[in-house]
């Protein structure tokens, strides 16, 4: 009796330690399970993370399985450290850096504009004498410029000698009143000086109190006469342009820089400037002008003021100019090729650690003389990234994703579910098949709902076997993502 008691005793010890054991490891199970979630991201934006499969809110596509099952940025790959060594597979570390450019621009010499001043006459006669009779001549500031006969010039010296005479008597007589025979006086001088007589032959008539029948006309400024538009004996009316006269003792470095290269420049920034024609010869110069528009070449036009010692620069020369900018310094840069440019976002692979490496969508900013991006978002300092077969990875993981957007599992919610379909969408209007896209959307031109293409006879146009590149074309040619050639679409069935 004592022994089955004993026996009975164990007995339920041990069925109790059993369950015990059994609660416990199922709890555990349950507890690896749920840390082991498999997560659900979209091909073309991986940022897009979801714990349920589905569609991306962006563009429609299938959600696939990540491959990681973590809550990373982006997909990821593993390879073996053979392949790894095999293909080349290099990194770098992310970290700060000076971004510094020395920006390129072609142009020519041209004259300063403030320094260029045009002669014209404020009274109309005739041209008697040209001092200087061709373009391109010589002239400094009071040299004659040519001798005017103009009856009205006449007139106003005979009326300033009379009023000087008459002053001369009425104060020697006195007037008796308020009347100031100096202003008569003063107003005939005026007369003369708005017409650009000069002082000294103003003086020479005050002195002589003979009348001049030719005036002459005196140059502004020294330079050189760029424009001449008389010829001795020519009747000249009032106002008109006769010669244009340009110092070039400081000139204009105009050159054209494209888009790109607008953020490192701005005004006040020293440049050189070489002329092709004019070897050894370096001239620096300030920017004082950086055009508020672009040319219809795209280019932005820039102004260098140069002093033109020997005036050995002329108009028309081609000019080189270079400007050394420094970028804000301490930023994060990586090397240019690591990035991949898809033309519609830039990806770089990310080292994750164990032969893992991840797609990271990056946004960048200036790009320095030494090909070294800066990077404005997406990464972090001191991450590695792939400079060196960045482009294996990257088909790898396209085929990979494509193979799985390819293998749609059946759902019975899904309005699609069972067909074998493309993913692009088309607008059921026969005369909008051009808009086609991949997901869902309304047409732009009729608003309908857009609709799978294999629902229309909408057929002949190329698209990339490779889903995840979205690349739809009307002609055929060669994926812009992946390379791959695009592949005629000659599907389609009734209108439904």
């Amino acid at each position: 009796m004592k022994n089955i008691i004993i026996i009975t005793i164990s007995l339920i010890i041990g069925f109790g330690a059993g369950y015990f054991i059994f609660v416990s490891g199922s709890n555990n199970a349950a507890k690896a399970v749920s840390d082991n979630t498999q997560l659900y991201t979209c091909g073309m934006h991986p940022e897009i993370i979801s714990e349920e499969p589905g569609y991306c809110p962006l563009c429609g596509m299938k959600l696939t399985p990540k491959k990681d099952g973590a809550g990373g940025n982006g997909s990821s790959i593993t390879i073996d450290p053979v392949t790894t060594h095999n293909i080349g597979l290099t990194t770098e570390t992310a970290q700060s850096r000076i971004i510094t450019k020395t920006i390129r621009a072609f142009g020519k010499i041209e004259y300063a504009e403030p320094m260029v001043k045009t002669v014209n006459l404020k009274t109309s006669g005739w041209a008697e004498k040209l001092y200087i009779d061709y373009t391109g001549a010589r002239v400094s500031k009071g040299q004659a410029l040519l001798e005017l006969y103009s009856p009205e010039l006449v007139a106003a010296q005979r009326e300033y000698l009379s009023a000087l005479k008459n002053s001369a008597n009425l104060k020697t007589v006195g007037t008796g009143g308020n009347f100031d025979p100096g202003e008569l006086v003063e107003a005939s001088l005026a007369r003369l000086k708005n017409w650009d007589i000069s002082e000294d032959q103003l003086k020479a008539l005050e002195t002589n109190g003979e009348i001049t029948r030719n005036m002459v006309i005196r140059s502004p400024v020294n330079g050189i006469v760029i424009e001449k538009k008389i010829n001795s004996g020519d009747h000249i009316m009032e106002g008109k342009s006769i010669y244009r006269i340009a110092d070039v003792s400081e000139v204009w470095a105009v050159g054209y820089v494209y888009e790109q290269d607008f953020p490192f420049l701005e005004e006040g920034q020293m440049a050189e400037v070489r002329v092709p024609n004019l070897p050894g010869e370096l001239y620096k110069g300030e920017i004082t002008y950086i055009s508020p528009f672009l040319n219809n070449k795209g280019q932005i036009e820039i102004r260098v003021n140069i002093p033109n010692r020997g005036l050995k620069l002329k108009p028309d020369m081609y000019a080189e100019i270079n400007v050394n900018s420094t970028e804000r310094s301490n930023q994060l840069s990586i090397p240019l090729k690591a990035v991949i440019n898809s033309g519609t976002r830039r990806l770089v692979y990310v080292e994750a650690g164990e032969g893992a490496y991840q797609a990271r969508a990056v946004k960048t900013g200036a790009v320095g003389d030494d090909d070294y991006v800066e990077i404005l978002d997406g990464l972090t300092r001191g991450e590695r990234v792939v400079t060196s077969g960045q482009f294996l990875l990257d088909s790898e993981s396209r085929l990979s994703e494509s193979l799985e957007n390819n293998s749609r599992v059946y759902d019975p919610s899904d309005e699609h579910a069972g067909e074998d379909l493309t993913g692009i969408y088309t607008c059921p209007m026969p005369e909008h098949y051009h808009i086609l896209q991949y997901g869902e959307g309304k047409c732009e031109e009729c608003g309908m709902d857009l609709i799978p293409v294999e629902h229309t006879n909408n057929k002949g146009f190329y698209h990339c076997p490779m889903a995840v590149c979205e690349t739809i074309s009307d002609e055929e040619g060669r994926c812009p993502d992946c390379g791959m050639f695009l592949v005629k679409y000659e599907g389609g069935g009734d209108d439904k």
